[in-house]
């Protein structure tokens, strides 16, 4: 059964949410006051405001760090707050996400139980639908928004969801988050991977001012630790194993992960696949270790780069594929249709026209496909046929 709750302005509960904000990411006053602006015109959808947010905080970001043609901190964007406002946002969208998550649900609902002089805190989010009348802004359809926004999906299927939990839980007392039960903060719900409960108050989790995950790491004396079962440890210099410690040894003075790492010659290798390689030089590439050369990509056990130039290998001497061949170790010049060299192991010459190999015959790719070194002509729009065997009639392939 709905409650259905007295008439609450709108702007109220924006002013509410805009302070809350500021106090929980150290956002200028006047930032406050633009988006308490902006939630006195005509036709305001807050809970939309709320959503398009962490987008218009990022496309800003991105903005800001453009060479040249970056917006003015004055300029209004899109959402109606100017460029320096939405640059003093967080800088992960994450954090973004999960700030408007924690801050604006127990916004709205600190403001409900105040106009009704009870406890609404205690309730489960996801339980009674209470609406404000006149402005049709549900607390449950609130809360499912951010937990889409928390999860990433933005309301997008095609981004991951927060898991549920299986378990049977006292709401009162318990609440759920991403499959893990956690208790209340003083019957509240908040978000385990960003916040810590301390008393009655979820308090961002910081450490020297660097946000971090309190279920995956720990903050000792403004130095960051990750936690392996119920100890802590120093990812830089152990690892965790079965929820057990380990040291990770050492290539020369440096501490490296065995897992993702190699050492050589006291050079910490990097893994791809299931080869080592130097980070610095090389570019893992779907588990191919790529060269540089220049900002061109080449495979270093057929290639190589001098110059700036990507150049083949033909035994121990490298060539220039597009004007020489290889064969038997042996680099020979290729020969020329028209004015155009052309690698007649794979190229064909007709009319001065450089055209595709199939097998030993030539054949134009535009109408012909090439399958198991047989050209086939097109048939109609989609089908293709062998000329030697079958007929095209009508757009259709019959066996002559």
């Amino acid at each position: 059964m709905k409650i259905q709750l007295p008439k609450i302005a709108l702007t109220a509960i924006a002013v509410t949410f805009a302070l809350s904000i500021a106090s929980a990411s150290n956002i200028p006053k006047s930032c406050v006051e633009e988006i308490i602006t902006i939630s006195k015109g005509n036709g305001f959808d807050m809970q939309k405001f709320i959503t398009d947010l962490p987008l218009a905080v990022g496309k800003a970001k991105l903005q800001a760090k453009a060479p040249f043609g970056k917006p003015k901190d004055s300029d209004k964007m899109d959402i109606g707050m100017t460029f320096g406002c939405l640059k003093s946002f967080p800088e992960s969208l994450d954090e973004i996400q999960s700030l408007l998550k924690d801050v604006g649900l127990e916004t709205i609902k600190n403001m409900v139980a105040n106009k009704l002089g009870t406890s609404v805190k205690k309730e489960n989010d996801a339980g009674t639908a209470n609406v404000i009348a006149d402005q049709h802004f549900s607390v449950d359809k609130f809360s499912k928004n951010y937990a889409s926004i928390s999860a990433g999906t933005s309301n997008n299927n095609s981004s991951p969801t927060l898991k549920k939990c299986d378990a049977v839980f006292n709401p009162n007392k318990k609440f759920c988050y991403d499959g893990g039960i956690y208790d209340l903060c003083d019957g509240m719900s908040y978000n385990p991977t960003t916040h810590i409960c301390s008393g009655d108050i979820a308090y961002r989790a910081l450490c020297n001012e660097t946000q971090y995950n309190p279920l995956k790491q720990k903050c000792e004396n403004n130095t960051l630790f990750s936690v392996c079962g119920t100890t802590s440890y120093n990812p830089a210099t152990h690892g965790c194993k079965d929820n057990a410690v380990f040291v990770f040894p050492k290539c020369g003075t440096t501490s490296y992960d065995p897992t993702t790492h190699g050492c050589k010659d006291n050079v910490v290798l990097a893994k791809c696949g299931e080869i080592f390689y130097d980070s610095k030089t090389y570019v893992c590439k779907k588990d191919f270790v790529l060269a540089k050369c220049g900002t061109i990509l080449y495979d270093p056990i057929t290639h190589d780069c001098k110059d700036n130039v990507v150049f083949a290998r033909c035994g121990e001497t490298l060539y220039d594929p597009k004007v020489f061949g290889c064969k038997d170790n042996a680099v020979f010049a290729l020969p020329k249709c028209g004015d155009i060299p052309y690698n007649p192991a794979t190229q064909g010459c007709k009319d001065n026209v450089v055209l595709a190999k199939c097998g030993t015959t030539v054949y134009y790719p535009a109408t012909q496909l090439c399958k198991n070194n047989t050209v086939l002509t097109r048939c109609g729009a989609t089908e293709f046929y062998n000329p030697q065997t079958q007929e095209c009639r009508y757009g259709a392939v019959f066996e002559k």
